[in-house]
């Protein structure tokens, strides 16, 4: 990189900057899952199809990604993410003006999703090209866990909205987000262009996948990612259900979306603790017991609907500190192993590995509740939430993986 062009700016102002430029860009990234219970029958939905929608965000990221996050290798990335902004708000602005079903709702969720593919990866790689040392590692753990606070953020602003002024009120609100965002990047940060890439985008990732130190963090990824996207994607939906059986009927959707958004909080509460942790007890310890822990969790959560509110959301609360724990840690990991000339090409494949899993899981989920029994049926949303755990299981193996590697680099320390 040009390293006369770096801002000078302090560590925690650049992350603060970028931080909040990534929850503004990210306001209408949760609007469907906020107002799913309102969508389903206004479009005329099933629920494999609304689940496909929810997961479509991550299908217009996948789009997006290995191109315009490989591309911050080539030009500065507050160029890519002031256009990418411009399409996530058109995508919102589609949902508020034209969507009337299925297709037209599958197409502006895919907006959406590029414009997350290039506001998210280029964000970070625009945090890592300015921030050096230890700041590195954990702006980098921030930045990830701020993710959820995104997510957060879009459930409360588009419940609010929609309970008071309309569902298509809240994603016109929504899409002011970005462009917002697109603003305190390009006039915040100072101009930094870095060395000309000596690859293309797909050699990029080849690259990528021959870093050894790379590949337990992208399979840990894509385990925890079908977990945590699917989680997100139904949440609300799933207490919707739950306040029904509590005789809370009239719940407004801002109502439950906020309830929502405060239990999805404790995901960036727990990326950031967890990250602190494992610097001390290690990183592959600690994406162990998130694996472990949240997958257990995930199996029993959906048969709690009947509990008592408060039970209810304690438990809900646990599974998503369990969920989040190892996020931050896996995102300092893979920032720390990348060959530096590769960043941007290793966050984008990274985050492709893992938003392939947010893409799909919420489709299966979907499924899983029609196939046995629907919304309203007790038993499908304890099979649908089971779905999200077995997955998340497998997320052992690649902390195994990290775990094995660690000790072979301290044998060869200590003699």
């Amino acid at each position: 990189m040009n390293t006369a062009t770096t801002s000078a700016r302090s560590p925690g102002r650049i992350i603060t900057t970028i931080c909040c430029a990534e929850v503004l860009s990210m306001t209408a990234f949760a609007g469907f899952a906020a107002l799913l219970p309102v969508l389903v029958p206004e479009f005329g939905l099933n629920n494999s199809q609304a689940g496909l929608i929810s997961g479509t965000v991550f299908g217009g990221y996948l789009v997006g990604v290995p191109f315009l996050g490989s591309l911050t290798d080539r030009i500065d990335a507050r160029r890519v993410y002031a256009m990418a902004a411009f399409v996530a708000a058109s995508g919102a602005l589609g949902f508020a003006f034209f969507a009337s079903g299925f297709w037209s709702a599958l197409l502006c969720q895919i907006m959406i999703g590029v414009g997350l593919a290039g506001t998210y990866i280029p964000g970070m790689k625009a945090l890592t090209d300015r921030v050096d040392g230890p700041w590195q590692s954990r702006g980098a753990a921030i930045y990830g866990a701020i993710f959820g606070v995104g997510t957060s953020g879009s459930l409360i602003l588009c419940g609010a909205v929609a309970g008071s002024y309309g569902w298509r009120s809240a994603f016109v609100v929504a899409a002011a987000g970005p462009l917002l965002a697109a603003v305190a990047i390009v006039y915040a940060l100072k101009p930094l262009t870095p060395h000309p890439a000596t690859h293309r985008a797909l050699s990029g990732f080849a690259l990528v996948w021959r870093n050894a130190a790379v590949r337990p963090y992208l399979f840990a990824a894509a385990a925890h990612s079908w977990e945590l996207h699917g989680t997100r994607a139904w949440l609300v939906a799933f207490l919707t259900f739950a306040a029904g059986l509590q005789g809370s009927d009239g719940a407004t959707p801002g109502e439950i979306a906020f309830t929502a958004a405060l239990i999805l909080l404790l995901g960036p509460i727990a990326s950031i603790s967890g990250n602190e942790f494992a610097l001390r007890f290690g990183r592959a310890r600690l994406m162990t017991i998130g694996a472990a822990g949240s997958a257990i969790l995930s199996c029993i959560m959906g048969f709690f609907a009947g509990s008592p509110w408060i039970a209810l959301l304690t438990f809900a609360v646990v599974q998503m500190y369990f969920i989040g724990i190892d996020a931050g840690t896996m995102t300092a990991g893979v920032v720390n192993a990348a060959d530096p000339a590769q960043r941007g090409a290793t966050m984008a494949m990274y985050s492709l590995l893992g938003f392939s899993a947010g893409f799909v899981s919420p489709a299966i989920f979907g499924a899983v509740l029609d196939l046995a029994g629907g919304r309203d049926a007790g038993m499908a949303w304890g099979l649908a939430f089971a779905s999200l755990g077995i997955v998340a299981l497998l997320g052992v193996i690649p902390a195994r993986m990290l775990a094995k590697r660690e000790r072979k680099k301290d044998t060869k320390r200590a003699a």
